[in-house]
């Protein structure tokens, strides 16, 4: 089977990230897998241009705003088969843009302050997960509007501060697309943490119907 090729796109703003410095160590990482070309990108434009050169696009992005014509040619990229792997702060993303949010079922609602904490496995059976176990981090732990329901769950995490649990990964349809979530990935601290980097390389893998 051909090279997954994949897009790391992190757009041109990011407030509270180092986008730029975390979406090359990511595209750095990925591209280490011999199943995977990774290519690193700021350039809106791609997503209007159709992302046929790819198979998924992971978006490590953070507010911005899409064009009309840039979140088409997303959305119908997905719809006829591609994959999207939706990292942290895509849920912090390009907030007036319905469809985008819509294809993700999730949309930022806050986070807990920068902690310890632990991400337990939902779902050990997945492709995603199997043989993963449960893992400590030190990083964000986000809040989402997500409707539970349309999605299927395979990570969580216990928010001490608030006595409540979040999802931390889920994946669903989209058309003929696949989409995986994973809320993980503020700084280096997590970027480093190798079961956080086991979960990069099985979501951009499943996302592009490898495994």
């Amino acid at each position: 089977m051909e090279s997954l090729n994949l897009l790391v796109f992190v757009g041109t703003e990011g407030i509270y990230h180092a986008h730029a410095e975390n979406g090359q160590f990511l595209t750095a990482l990925l591209n280490e897998s011999d199943a995977i070309t990774a290519t690193f990108s700021q350039d809106d434009d791609v997503l209007a241009d159709g992302l046929g050169a790819y198979h998924v696009a992971l978006f490590y992005t953070d507010v911005g705003e899409l064009t009309a014509a840039q979140e088409a040619g997303l959305l119908r990229f997905i719809k006829a088969g591609g994959g999207f792997f939706g990292l942290h702060t895509a849920a912090a993303s390009f907030r007036e843009s319905e469809g985008y949010h819509g294809m993700l079922n999730g949309f930022f609602n806050g986070h807990s302050p920068y902690m310890d904490f632990t991400v337990t496995v939902s779902d050990a059976a997945h492709p995603i997960t199997e043989r993963l176990s449960d893992f400590d981090v030190t990083d964000e732990l986000y809040y989402l509007r997500h409707d539970a329901g349309a999605s299927h769950h395979l990570m969580h995490a216990y928010d001490k501060t608030k006595d409540e649990t979040h999802v931390m990964a889920f994946h669903h349809a989209y058309g003929a697309g696949r989409v995986f979530y994973f809320a993980l990935g503020h700084d280096m601290a997590v970027l480093e943490n190798p079961s956080f980097q086991e979960v990069i390389r099985r979501g951009a893998l499943w996302a592009g119907r490898r495994i």
